[in-house]
């Protein structure tokens, strides 16, 4: 048991070195000059259209988790109240 640990241990801490850090990831969008008031790159149509898609898939996802869910529910009320009604006998 104690090799299956440290095997896992160890290959926790080789992940944690081979990630990239939130800040290297991202696009310095924001590009600060000498003066106060900041100045923003603009987007390409590439990008925008990619940002675009992936908004649309989050959306899709979560309807779909939100359907998911409402059904499981509504089957769950569906049987107690059949249970409910026809089966349990007072």
């Amino acid at each position: 048991m104690s090799g299956f640990l440290s095997l896992a241990n160890s290959i926790i801490r080789n992940n944690k070195r081979k990630r990239i850090n939130k800040f290297d990831r991202i696009e310095p969008y924001i590009v600060v000059e000498s003066s106060s008031k900041p100045t923003y790159k603009k987007a390409s149509q590439h990008l925008l259209h990619k940002i675009k898609r992936r908004m649309q898939q989050e959306n899709r996802q979560l309807h779909r988790k939100t359907i998911v869910v409402f059904s499981i529910v509504g089957c769950i009320l569906a049987t107690l109240m059949y249970y409910f009604l026809f089966v349990y006998q007072v």
